[in-house]
Parts: structure tokens; sequence; C-alpha cells
């Protein structure tokens, strides 16, 4: 059993969706030039789960302090 996707994400799609969370990773211009290549793939969707992670922390974390609120 296989759990790759039929169409998996780009890399460029990756990069765009941590771009919009404000999360983009800085890569060295000299290094990579071109943005984001194959290679960085694990890294940056890394990120992408560590930041959704972060803003589900942070949701959470505020829903709570509401509750307490109205208690």
């Amino acid at each position: 059993m296989s759990i790759s996707s039929e169409r998996p994400v780009s890399v460029e799609q990756i990069y765009r969706a941590l771009v919009a969370l404000e999360a983009e990773p800085l890569f060295d211009p000299e290094v990579r030039p071109e943005g984001p290549q194959e290679e960085d793939r694990l890294r940056l969707v890394a990120a992408l789960l560590a930041k959704t992670e972060l803003e589900l922390t942070a949701s959470t974390r505020l829903a709570d302090e509401q509750m307490e609120d109205v208690a």
C-alpha cells in the first residue's frame, strides 16, 4: 500500500503556502537564485507543518482564554 498522492503538491505550491502564512524560509540568492528547488521539498513541508501546528496551538489557546472570560 502506498500513501503517495497521485497529484503531489509542487515545491512552488508549498512555498506559496508558507508565503501566505508569512513563514517562508529565506534562501541565499547566490545558492538558490531561482528560489526553492525539488531537493528543498522536505524542509518546506516540515516548515509548513510546524507553522500549522503553531497556528493551531495559538488558536486553541485563544479559544481557551475566551472560555475562561465567559466563566
